[in-house]
Formats: structure tokens, sequence, C-alpha cells
């Protein structure tokens, strides 16, 4: 599946899901979808910076994978937003950003724990889950 069809799918899971990225194992981004009428809070050069950093820290992790297992994924929360970092294969992250407030923004999607079982099941490539 090229990387911003995975995407799209990721953004039409949950309303809440303020913008999606993929970068490489070295955080370099390949690819980018934004809610329409969402405004970062960080420059390009902030946000290419952070996702340097937070894949810098899943490669650390990996180095644990034969004695813990294999990450799932790993959450940053902040005042303003959550990032959800997953793994896409071997060489590839996946970000999502959603907004950090307790009000949703439909009552019919979900939180951070549905965002999580969403792009799991979207990763999982099983149809009966997505």
């Amino acid at each position: 599946m090229d990387a911003a069809k995975l995407l799209q799918i990721i953004m039409d899971s949950d309303v809440n899901i303020r913008h999606s990225v993929i970068t490489d194992i070295d955080g370099n981004i390949i690819s980018v979808n934004h809610r329409p009428g969402v405004v970062n809070y960080l420059s390009e050069d902030e946000t290419a910076a952070s996702l340097k950093r937070a894949a810098s820290a899943w490669k650390a992790r990996k180095q644990l994978s034969p004695k813990i297992g294999r990450g799932l994924y790993a959450v940053a929360a902040f005042e303003k937003i959550t990032r959800i970092t997953f793994p896409l294969g071997n060489d590839h992250l996946i970000f999502v950003s959603m907004g950090s407030d307790t009000t949703r923004m439909d009552l019919h999607e979900g939180g951070q724990k549905q965002i999580i079982e969403h792009v799991l099941n979207i990763l999982s490539r099983d149809p009966t889950k997505a």
C-alpha cells in the first residue's frame, strides 16, 4: 500500500486525529496528511527535529526487543497534543497526532485508546479488524 493511501485510511479512521506522518527509521519525512483546518503548533523545522528525536528513541527501544518483544506503539502526551508512534515494518514509522483535550470532537469517535486500536488494526492488514 502506498504511503499517502495508508495515511488517508488512518485519518479517515477517527475525526480526532489531527495529522499523520510516515518517516523512515531515521525520522526523515516520507509522507504527511493533515486534517483540513488544523493548524500545526510546531514549524516545519521543529516538526522535523521532533520526529528525528522520536525515531532515535524508537531505535533505542528496538534494541531491547530480543528481551521484551517487538514494540507495538509509544505514546508521548503533551498539554496540547498526544503523539502516538507505530512501527511500519522494520524501516519506517507512523506518527499519529491527536488533541490532548478530554472533550472529543465527535462523540461517535474515540480517544487515545480507540485511535491506537484503529491504527493497529489498519496496520495488521486484517480486513476483519479495520
